[in-house]
């Protein structure tokens, strides 16, 4: 009887230590899972740009929470090379940060504003006004936005000039929907903005709202919605879109960089773009280097002192929204930025303005 009884505990026990080692691996495999699944997050951040070692004090100083406006979105975060070189003593990067005018954040831009830091410049990452139903959808347009930018150029020359600073010119990068606002703003505004832009670097930049250039990603639909919340203007249905009529067609060109992309307001471009893009297809990819070429735009590898019209275009063959597949286009992208600033931004004749403690 007792052996029986002890065979009984003997089996439940090796069914306890089972279970318990199923669960175990169960749990381990999870773990691992969510491990490869962050591993794999982090990679697409560092390949997508998003990501930047930065030692406070060492690599430069961050002014963080600055506000330029009366709502509590107008906030940008400044950043301050250590030590600044003279012929990069006026000029300035700023970001402006993606999420398909809905969501994001400054923070999203913080790798980028810190690596041109570290290359030498002040930069700075601006937050926005998002469309947001029920909060800011009863007074949003794409204006207002240009506005908010206007007056974050504005701040950031104040600042600047409370270090000895005098920024003259500046460049502006931005992704996505970040990119569509700084196209927007450079080719319509930028020459007469608080602080001149003297080029862009937008990456997967919306640069055209017509039916034609958000094919198949968008539904005319849909496109009619994006063009209505930009404008606030009264609904804008499908076949609107698919045939527009003289009021429509102005809404349309009204958000639309490439709209204000002439002889007259160029600015010169670097721009990037994913082949794989279930985003922003290759159409506005298209577009940008066809009205440049219009243009008669050189790159910069192959422009004079003298040529004004400059564009470059990285595409990223294997790569989705984020141009996380493509390593050597990234540096390409990056090379050709520094370029870009080399050209535009330095100037050997500045004095020494600034220098943290």
């Amino acid at each position: 009887m007792e052996n029986a009884i002890h065979s009984r505990r003997n089996r439940k026990l090796r069914w306890v230590v089972l279970l318990l080692g199923a669960l175990a691996a169960i749990t381990v495999t999870i773990a691992s899972c969510g491990m490869y699944a962050a591993h794999k997050v982090r990679d697409v951040l560092v390949a997508s740009g998003y990501s930047e070692s930065w030692e406070e004090g060492v690599d430069g100083e961050t002014v963080a929470d600055i506000s330029y406006g009366e709502n509590d979105w107008n906030c940008l975060d400044a950043y301050f090379p250590r030590d600044l070189e003279p012929e990069k003593s006026r000029s300035a990067f700023v970001y402006v940060h993606g999420g398909a005018w809905v969501g994001g954040s400054r923070g999203d831009m913080r790798a980028f504003a810190r690596r041109m830091t570290k290359q030498g410049y002040v930069a700075a990452s601006v937050e926005y006004m998002l469309y947001k139903e029920g909060r800011t959808s009863s007074f949003y347009t794409i204006f207002a936005v240009l506005d908010e930018i206007d007056a974050a150029l504005a701040k950031l020359k104040e600042v600047a000039a409370e270090r000895g600073i005098e920024l003259d010119r500046v460049a502006l990068g931005g992704d996505s929907a970040g990119g569509h606002i700084i196209s927007l703003y450079a080719y319509s505004r930028g020459k007469t903005a608080p602080i001149p832009v003297v080029f862009i670097a937008p990456r997967v930049a919306p640069i055209d709202n017509h039916v034609d250039a958000w094919a198949p990603v968008l539904k005319p639909g849909d496109i009619g919605k994006l063009v209505q919340a930009m404008n606030r203007s009264g609904a804008i249905s499908a076949e609107q879109m698919k045939n527009p009529d003289e009021k429509t067609e102005e809404l349309i060109d009204a958000c639309s960089p490439l709209t204000f992309l002439t002889a007259e307001n160029a600015i010169p471009t670097v721009s990037a773009y994913g082949g794989k893009d279930p985003l922003v297809g290759t159409k506005h990819c298209a577009k940008l280097k066809a009205r440049f070429q219009e243009l008669g735009a050189k790159g910069i590898d192959e422009a004079s002192p003298d040529d004004s019209i400059l564009f470059d275009c990285v595409e990223f063959p294997h790569s989705g929204h984020m141009l996380e597949r493509d390593p050597g286009c990234a540096l390409k992208f990056h090379a050709l930025v520094l370029k870009y600033a080399e050209r535009y931004l330095n100037d050997a004749s500045a004095r020494v303005s600034s220098s943290l403690p």
